[in-house]
């Protein structure tokens, strides 16, 4: 037997014992820092408040809605949407939108960005230039 076949022999043996066992290891080690790391738990959380806020931007939009059909489009029609009525209509777009949107949704925004009440004072003046622009 020559030093070359002996050398494949022995490079064989490795990658068909060794490298098995050290792949599962390395597998195992991964699986490992994940579960420590919490990436799994951060990205269902991040998920989680993703939807939170989307239905919060849907109860805003709705509350927006809901007062321009009943409020607003008849004043502008009789030609009395003045700045007392446009304040009127942002602090009912406000309260519905509150009564919409659940505690803990509220919660949740106050954690994300600090300020429930500015948040949704912006969503609303977000959500009526939209509405005025279709």
């Amino acid at each position: 037997m020559e030093f070359s076949e002996l050398l494949n022999d022995c490079l064989y043996l490795a990658l068909t014992v060794i490298l098995p066992v050290v792949a599962a290891y390395a597998v195992n080690l991964i699986k490992a820092k994940i579960k420590e790391s919490n990436i799994i738990a951060d990205a269902t959380e991040n998920e989680n408040l993703n939807e939170i806020v989307k239905s919060a931007l849907s109860d805003v939009m709705d509350a927006v809605l809901y007062v321009n059909q009943i409020y607003t489009d008849s004043l502008k029609a009789t030609g009395r949407f003045d700045e007392t009525a446009q304040k009127e209509a942002f602090h009912r777009a406000y309260a519905e939108a509150v009564n919409m949107i659940s505690d803990e949704t509220k919660k949740a925004i106050e954690r994300l960005y600090g300020s429930f009440d500015k948040w949704l004072r912006l969503k609303i003046e977000a959500s009526v230039n939209m509405v005025r622009k279709q």
